[in-house]
C-alpha cells in the first residue's frame, strides 16, 4: 500500500489532476448516458393548450404517477411513446382537453340547494356557448373558438321581446383561411342550436380581426355576386365530371381529361312585354236602333168628300220612314307579359377535351403511341356536345384534342437498410450506446491501464528485480538490476551476446528492451540519487582491473 502511495505521489500534481478531470469527466459522460438510455423516449401527447387544459392533463397524468415533460412554455405534455394511446383514451374519458371551455359535464357536478335562478340560466349558458365552440373547433382548419350568445330574458307582462343575438371568434390553422362556405356553415350551425335566433344576428370574426359576417347585413350586393360565382364554378365542374365519366367509360381510366368555361349573366333584368293580335277579335259591345216614323196629312173639303159612300180619308195624303243601325265593338287581342330574371344564366359554354392516344404493337417489338384520328375525335365531340347541352346560337365551342399524356412516376417504397426502417430516435439510440462504448473505452486505455500497470510494477516481488538483489543492495554491490553482465548474462534476450569486458551491443538491441525495464532504472535512480550517482562515477571512471 504504500508502494502505491509512492507511486501516487511520483506522478506528480498535474498529472494527477489530469487524472482526476479524466476520470471525472467520463464518470459524468457515462452516468448522463446511463439516465438517458434508462429513460423511456417521450413522444407529444398533447399540443397547444389553454392553462387550464393543461393544468387538469397534468393532474391526471400525476394521479396516475405517468412521468411526463413539459414543453414550449407549457403548452406540450410529452410522455412515453408506448403510453401515448392508452393515456388519450384514459384522458378522453374523463372529458380531457376539454379545449378551453365547459359543456353539458357542467350539469354533472350537480346544483346545491341555494342556487339562484340566475346561476341555473348562467350555467345553461355556458354549457351552450361551450359545446357550440366544441362543434366549430370540429371543423377543418379551425384551431380554437369562442361563442358569446345574448339570450332575450321575456319580461312579464311585456308585449315585446328583444332579439337573440351571438358572436364567434374563430382562430384558424397558421395561415389558413374560412372559404364563403365555412362561413355558412358556422352561421348556420349557431343559429340552428339556439332558438329565436336569425342568421342577420349573427356576427363572425376571426383571429386576424377579419369580419366574415356581418350581424344586420342583408345577403345582397356583393354576397349575390359571390353567389353566382360559385354557381358558376359549381355548374362548371358537374359538366366537366360528366364529359369524363362518360368518356372512360370507353377510353379507360384516367386517359382523358376535360374542362369547362361557362360565362354567366348575374344581372337582375326585369322585362315587360305586351303584344297585340288583330286576327284575334273578340266584340266587345253590339248597339242596336231601329225606328219607325209615319206622316199623314188630311184632304181638302171637296164636293167629292162629301158624297154619300165616298172614303173621307181617300181624297188625304202621308209619309213613312224607317231606319235601322246596328254597332258592333271589336277587342284586338293582347298579350302583356313582366318576366323578373334573378338567377344568372349561361351566356356562352366552352368545353376542351383531352384525350390520350393508341398505345399499338411496333414491329421491332414493344409498343409505340399513335394519334387519334380525325374520325374518333369527331365522333368524340359530338358525344361531348350532346352532354353538354351544345346550342350553337349562343356561340359555344367544343375542342377535342388527342395528346400523349405523360406518365405517372410511379414512387417505389423507400428500402430501408436490413429491411429495418430507421427512424430519428432510434438514431438517437444508437448514438448514445456508441458514445458510451467509446468513453469506456477511453477509460479503460487512459485510465485503467496505467494504473494497473503501476500497481502491476510495484507489487513484483524483489527477485525479479536483477537477481534477487534489491534496490540499494545492487547499486552497493557495483551493479544495477536488469544492466547487462556476466551475472546477468541469462536475463539478456536470446541472440543478444556479451563481450568479453561485460558490456551489450546497443545495436542488437532493435527495440526489444521493454519500457518497464527502463521504469524501473528510473525509478531506482529517483529513490536512490546518491547511489546512482557513485555507479554513475565508477562507469565513467577508467579502471585497469575491469
Amino acid at each position: 500500500m504504500q508502494a502505491l502511495i509512492e507511486q501516487i505521489k511520483a506522478l506528480g500534481r498535474l498529472r494527477l489532476a489530469a487524472l482526476a478531470g479524466l476520470a471525472l469527466l467520463t464518470l459524468g459522460g457515462l452516468g448522463f448516458l446511463l439516465l438517458r438510455s434508462g429513460t423511456p423516449p417521450m413522444a407529444l401527447l398533447y399540443g397547444d393548450l389553454e392553462a387550464r387544459d393543461a393544468g387538469a392533463v397534468v393532474a391526471a397524468l400525476e394521479r396516475s404517477r405517468t412521468p411526463y415533460r413539459l414543453a414550449a412554455g407549457g403548452t406540450q405534455i410529452l410522455v412515453p411513446v408506448e403510453d401515448v394511446p392508452r393515456l388519450r383514451l384514459n384522458l378522453a374519458r374523463e372529458g380531457l382537453p376539454a379545449g378551453g371551455s365547459i359543456g353539458n359535464e357542467l350539469f354533472d357536478r350537480g346544483e346545491g340547494l341555494t342556487t339562484t335562478p340566475f346561476q341555473q340560466e348562467m350555467n345553461r349558458l355556458r354549457a351552450l356557448e361551450g359545446e357550440l365552440a366544441r362543434s366549430i373547433r370540429a371543423l377543418h382548419g379551425v384551431r380554437g373558438a369562442r361563442v358569446h350568445l345574448v339570450l332575450p330574458r321575456r319580461e312579464a307582462f311585456s308585449r315585446e321581446r328583444a332579439e337573440a343575438q351571438a358572436s364567434v371568434l374563430l382562430t384558424m390553422q397558421g395561415s389558413q383561411r374560412l372559404d364563403r362556405e365555412g362561413v355558412q356553415a358556422v352561421l348556420h350551425l349557431v343559429v340552428a342550436a339556439v332558438p329565436g335566433l336569425r342568421p342577420a344576428s349573427v356576427s363572425i370574426v376571426d383571429s386576424r380581426g377579419e369580419l366574415l359576417a356581418r350581424a344586420g347585413q342583408a345577403l345582397g350586393g356583393a354576397a349575390g355576386v359571390a353567389t353566382a360565382d360559385e354557381l358558376r364554378r359549381g355548374q362548371e365542374a358537374r359538366l366537366a365530371r360528366a364529359v369524363e365519366e362518360m368518356l372512360e367509360r370507353v377510353l379507360g381510366p384516367g386517359r382523358v381529361r376535360a374542362e369547362a368555361a361557362i360565362e354567366m349573366d348575374s344581372d337582375r333584368v326585369e322585362t315587360r312585354e305586351e303584344r297585340f293580335d288583330p286576327e284575334n277579335q273578340v266584340p266587345r259591345s253590339q248597339q242596336s236602333v231601329t225606328e219607325n216614323n209615319r206622316t199623314s196629312e188630311p184632304a181638302n173639303v171637296t164636293v167629292g168628300n162629301n158624297l154619300p159612300g165616298a172614303d173621307p180619308g181617300a181624297a188625304g195624303g202621308g209619309t213613312q220612314e224607317n231606319r235601322q243601325e246596328e254597332t258592333t265593338n271589336f277587342e284586338i287581342g293582347r298579350t302583356i307579359r313582366n318576366v323578373l330574371r334573378e338567377q344568372p344564366v349561361m351566356r356562352r359554354l366552352s368545353v376542351g377535351v383531352l384525350v390520350d392516344g393508341v398505345m399499338e404493337p411496333r414491329e421491332g417489338g414493344g409498343t409505340q403511341w399513335r394519334e387519334r384520328s380525325e374520325a374518333e375525335l369527331a365522333r368524340i365531340a359530338t358525344l361531348v356536345r350532346s352532354a353538354v347541352g351544345f346550342n350553337e346560337q349562343r356561340g359555344d365551342r367544343v375542342e377535342v384534342v388527342s395528346m400523349r399524356f405523360a406518365e405517372a412516376e410511379v414512387q417505389a417504397p423507400p428500402q430501408h437498410p436490413f429491411g429495418i426502417e430507421i427512424t430519428g430516435a432510434m438514431v438517437t439510440r444508437l448514438i448514445e450506446t456508441a458514445v458510451i462504448g467509446v468513453l469506456a473505452l477511453l477509460a479503460l486505455l487512459l485510465v485503467a491501464r496505467p494504473v494497473a500497470r503501476r500497481l502491476a510494477l510495484t507489487l513484483a516481488p524483489p527477485a525479479a528485480l536483477a537477481g534477487g538483489q534489491g534496490g540499494a543492495a545492487a547499486l552497493a554491490g557495483g551493479g544495477v538490476p536488469g544492466l547487462p553482465g556476466q551475472e546477468n548474462a541469462g536475463l539478456l534476450p536470446a541472440g543478444m551476446e556479451v563481450g568479453e569486458d561485460g558490456m551489450v551491443n546497443l545495436a542488437q538491441v532493435q527495440g526489444q528492451m521493454r519500457a518497464s525495464s527502463i521504469t524501473r532504472v528510473i525509478t531506482l535512480v529517483e529513490q536512490h540519487p546518491d547511489e546512482t550517482l557513485v555507479v554513475l562515477r565508477r562507469w565513467l571512471t577508467p579502471d585497469d582491473n575491469q
